[in-house]
């Protein structure tokens, strides 16, 4: 069951940056994408190292799409926010289908997203991490 605490305006404006972040991963967009993230965002991708800043997330961002369509979807359990800073916990379902062909690959998981307020009262991501609640093969 969803629990947002914060004020209307602030968790609507979460709640446009998380879906203009969704749509720009599944319309292969990674531009859109990365401009939802703060100048010194970090993205932290499961087994991978950590994107800090816009560019090495952008980097990371085109190489992905660049190999895969994405079917893309949150289901969000919590948003809490605390003056500038707002925190995100929930669910992720993911479909990657290979531009070159070959077998898709589905996986389910959690995350946990920290948006940042600006000065001109815009929220952008600061921090994001998920990983999967499949199991690794051969446990």
């Amino acid at each position: 069951m969803f629990q947002g605490h914060g004020s209307a305006t602030d968790l609507k404006a979460i709640d446009r940056v998380r879906d203009d972040h969704v749509a720009a991963l599944n319309a292969g967009d990674a531009d859109k994408w990365v401009a939802q993230f703060s100048e010194d965002g970090v993205q932290m991708p499961p087994n991978a190292p950590a994107n800090v800043g816009k560019n090495m997330i952008r980097s990371w961002s085109r190489g992905l799409l660049s190999i895969f369509r994405i079917a893309f979807n949150l289901d969000v359990d919590e948003v809490r926010v605390l003056d500038d800073w707002a925190f995100e916990r929930g669910g992720y379902s993911i479909k990657m289908d290979p531009i070159a062909g070959g077998q898709m690959i589905e996986d389910t998981g959690k995350y946990i997203t920290i948006y940042q307020k600006n000065t001109d009262d815009t929220w952008r991501i600061a921090r994001d991490i998920w990983n999967s609640s499949r199991p690794l093969s051969g446990m």
